[in-house]
């Protein structure tokens, strides 16, 4: 990823962190220095272990996983493609936040130890952590599509559909998802006076989850915006409109991409597309 800072590689797989978090990580420590280097760690860790389970699982189903980068918004796992098979999605969706829940489970009864010494220090970095990875593998569970709740939803929801639909179906479940958290936001603000970043989030969310609706409609030979597939787009002059096709073929198959010919017709198409009229009959 353009921008990022190696930090090291595991199993194969580069670990990086984005130049817009080291600001906000000095920032944060900068406030609090002994509260928030704790705070940091915890959370640092967290996130690179919940990265971890997508990654070695992905690795599993012989999936290329390019790199886990960290960024303001916590850690991103990029992989070169995942396959359009549910239980490979649902069982690496769900490997990050199954982690979190492991983390607690193990770090619960060491944070009850701790909190009886007089080991402060470690007691709060224990808490801490494990307060984080709660919150994290919960938070992730939420089914707003591209985060693990939704992906895990995408893929229940491809056992009985195609992919795209199924995309279609979790990008607007993580749309209302994203509309609740603004909602939260306003209200947090409005009546506790509490700020939280959850309308970014939900920025992300929505744009997001469009940009790979996108991606798996035209992977499967359909218009990135609305669907429809590219057969019969022809070339038009400036100002016309070109009709949407009335007809696929589906003995090509619906995931055949695009052939040499439509990608030549599209750079050239410049007219609007609209819908043939209905016929009778």
């Amino acid at each position: 990823m353009l921008g990022s800072l190696k930090l090291g590689r595991i199993s194969g797989i580069d670990i990086r962190m984005h130049w817009t978090f080291l600001p906000l990580a000095f920032l944060f420590v900068g406030l609090n220095p002994s509260e928030g280097l704790v705070i940091l760690l915890a959370l640092f860790g967290s996130v690179l272990l919940h990265e971890l389970g997508h990654s070695l699982v992905a690795q599993r189903f012989g999936v290329h996983v390019v790199d886990i980068t960290f960024w303001p918004l916590g850690g991103m796992a990029r992989m070169s493609e995942i396959p359009e098979e549910p239980r490979v999605e649902g069982w690496i969706a769900i490997a990050g936040p199954a982690v979190n829940f492991v983390l607690v489970a193990l770090t619960l009864p060491l944070a009850l130890l701790l909190s009886f010494t007089q080991l402060g220090l470690l007691a709060g970095f224990a808490g801490k952590f494990l307060l984080i990875n709660l919150i994290l593998g919960t938070f992730n569970l939420a089914p707003a599509f591209p985060m693990d709740g939704g992906r895990i939803l995408r893929a229940w929801l491809a056992r009985k559909r195609n992919y795209v639909r199924a995309t279609e179906l979790a990008v607007r479940a993580g749309r209302v998802v994203a509309v609740f958290m603004i909602v939260l936001s306003l209200f947090l603000g409005f009546v506790t006076q509490t700020v939280c970043i959850l309308p970014v989030i939900a920025i992300f969310i929505w744009f997001a989850g469009g940009r790979e609706l996108m991606a798996v409609r035209m992977r499967h030979g359909l218009s990135p915006i609305g669907g429809v597939p590219f057969e019969g787009l022809r070339t038009a002059p400036p100002g016309a409109e070109a009709q949407r096709p009335g007809a696929w073929d589906q003995s090509r198959g619906p995931s055949r991409g695009f052939t040499e010919q439509e990608i030549r017709e599209l750079e050239r198409f410049r007219g609007r597309l609209r819908r043939p009229p209905r016929t009778e009959g």
